[in-house]
């Protein structure tokens, strides 16, 4: 008895931790992601799977450069305030 929980031991001792869990782009799964990161996706483990946020940020290119529709467009009109006609 005493050699089998001695076998145990050695056994468990030998066996390297699990310490990361496939995650997106290289990324860590965490309970809490750090202020540089973003969570995307959940790991297998339940925890979030913390990317950098560099690696998140890239603007969208194409052939022709940016695209219209995904750079933010700032109103350059005043709103027109209606006049109310049947007022004297």
């Amino acid at each position: 008895m005493k050699l089998l929980v001695l076998f145990l031991a050695i056994l468990l001792a030998i066996e390297e931790p699990v310490v990361s869990v496939e995650c997106w782009m290289d990324g860590h799964c965490r309970l809490l992601c750090r202020d540089n990161e973003d969570s995307i996706i959940r790991c297998r483990n339940r925890k979030r799977c913390c990317v950098p946020s560099r690696y998140l940020t890239i603007e969208p290119v194409t052939i022709h450069g940016l695209l219209d529709w995904t750079t933010p467009q700032i109103s350059t009109t005043v709103p027109q305030t209606k006049i109310n006609k049947n007022r004297g």
